[in-house]
């Protein structure tokens, strides 16, 4: 076998219920022997097949079926689903949101199924031969991943590339080269940027860059080129917030101050 010879499978979760029709007792082999998975970071689907004691498929077409999740130890319900009828006669389907477990800690939990009647009956359905409601379901978090840290600039970092001290037309400050999506080649990539003034007069503008090594400092730099232009305030020290989309492996700010400064620059990507 090669290094790259590796086999993927179609992820299915799909479990066989049973309706009865005084509600009493299911006479049946046990219908569902294997435990339910469902993955932290992802969405979830588990498909429902609705029989009878015979395990015929049932027309449950009409009814209202819903899907409770909750902690068996604390009793305490995560949430309640209506299932979707998929077409398919006795078949429907749970559908969780990636956002449904954010919250949710990894380890074993329940679910159970019920269903609404067209007369309004809010009736069991069964998952085993022993009158049992419920089943286990796994939540596991094989998918958490880590956000990308903010990364910052403080005033201190702040570089300054021209002075008119030596003749230049105006003093130009710039944040060290922060990293844009550089790892991730994404045709749309959010960028969120929060820019603290210190009681600042003068304009300062948002630069992005696509070039592989870290680019040029100056600031007419060839390397570099506008996102945001020429956001002008005086004396201000309110934040400056803005989120912006562009693919480029670095981005900075370029302040033109002619009073205060900028204390921080901070950027999510």
């Amino acid at each position: 076998m090669s290094y790259g010879d590796h086999k993927l499978f179609l992820y299915d979760e799909v479990v066989d219920l049973v309706i009865d029709s005084d509600s009493l007792y299911v006479d049946n082999r046990p219908m569902n022997n294997k435990r339910l998975t469902a993955h932290k970071g992802l969405s979830n689907e588990l498909i429902f097949n609705i029989r009878n004691k015979d395990r015929k498929l049932q027309n449950v077409n009409s009814d209202v079926l819903r899907a409770t999740l909750f902690n068996n130890l604390t009793g305490k319900r995560i949430f309640t689903r209506v299932l979707e009828h998929t077409g398919t006669t006795g078949q429907v389907k749970l559908n969780m949101a990636e956002g449904d477990l954010t919250n949710v800690e990894q380890g074993l939990y329940q679910l159970y199924i019920s269903r609404e009647t067209s007369e309004g009956s809010e009736l069991p359905v069964f998952a085993d031969q022993n009158n049992n409601i419920k089943f286990d379901i796994e939540i596991k978090d094989q998918t958490k991943q880590t956000p990308v840290d903010t990364q910052t600039a403080n005033v201190s970092q702040f570089m300054q590339v021209t002075n008119t001290n030596n003749g230049d037309n105006s003093n130009v400050f710039v944040t060290s080269a922060l990293k844009g999506n550089q790892k991730r080649n994404f045709t749309s990539c959010l960028h969120s940027i929060a820019i603290h003034p210190n009681t600042f007069t003068g304009n300062f503008t948002i630069q992005a860059s696509c070039v592989e090594n870290t680019p040029n400092t100056a600031n007419n730099s060839s390397d570099w080129f506008d996102v945001v232009s020429d956001v002008s305030l005086t004396s201000n020290s309110t934040i400056y917030h803005h989120t912006f989309q562009v693919n480029a492996n670095y981005i900075r700010v370029l302040s033109e101050p002619t009073a205060g400064n900028i204390s921080l620059v901070q950027l999510r990507n």
